[in-house]
């Protein structure tokens, strides 16, 4: 299963290629309005729980939701019950009704938006905590803070602190699917997430 998300997350960004910036500032294509319920036209959270998809990598949004269609990760089915403005039952349902143009096109108009910070407290010093956690495990990967969407492994810098801390527990338990090298980065603490979610709620700041 997790080859073939893989393969299918490069094989849809080839295929973006071909569209370039055409799709990045084009008005909303249809396909979008599956999204908006909790994403909205521009992709920026208003909900703690909900990330900011506006300006991620094409590659990491079409990678998430093949993710998703494969359910390698949680479905947030209960979330989906709550939200009544869309009919689908689950995100795993809603990404594997799209065909993989849609998900191109939702992919590519997404990752032409502006990506900005969810507007949120930080505690200083548990941040600066965070800091040394990000420096030991996920500055490899997640460079320059967290904050590059060129590293193709989503921006963390900025996202609501609670879908943070809510994904490393999805991490940790092993309930979302991720890289090898990355699974004993995520051996960590209640306080060490606190503390890696405040220092990225920080960056985000910056």
């Amino acid at each position: 299963m997790h080859a073939m998300i893989k393969y299918v997350a490069m094989v849809s960004l080839g295929s973006f290629l071909a569209l370039g910036s055409q799709v990045a500032f084009a008005e909303a294509p249809e396909v979008v309005q599956a999204c908006t319920a909790c994403h909205s036209e521009d992709g920026f959270s208003k909900d703690p729980e909900v990330p900011t998809i506006a300006g991620a990598s094409d590659y990491f949004l079409e990678n998430q939701m093949a993710i998703f269609a494969a359910e390698a990760r949680p479905c947030e089915a209960d979330y989906f019950e709550q939200e009544s403005e869309t009919d689908a039952e689950s995100h795993c349902a809603l990404a594997s009704s799209l065909s993989e143009d849609e998900q191109i096109e939702a992919a590519g108009y997404y990752a032409g938006q502006p990506f900005r910070a969810f507007d949120q407290e930080v505690d200083e010093a548990l941040a600066a905590q965070g800091a040394a956690i990000h420096e030991a495990n996920c500055e490899r990967c997640h460079s320059d803070a967290g904050t590059l969407a060129l590293d193709d492994a989503g921006i963390l810098a900025g996202q609501p602190k609670a879908y943070l801390i809510e994904q490393f527990e999805h991490f940790k338990a092993g309930e979302r699917w991720q890289p090898e090298k990355m699974q004993p980065e995520m051996d960590l603490d209640d306080q060490e997430m606190q503390a890696l979610a405040e220092f990225y709620a920080q960056s985000g700041l910056k």
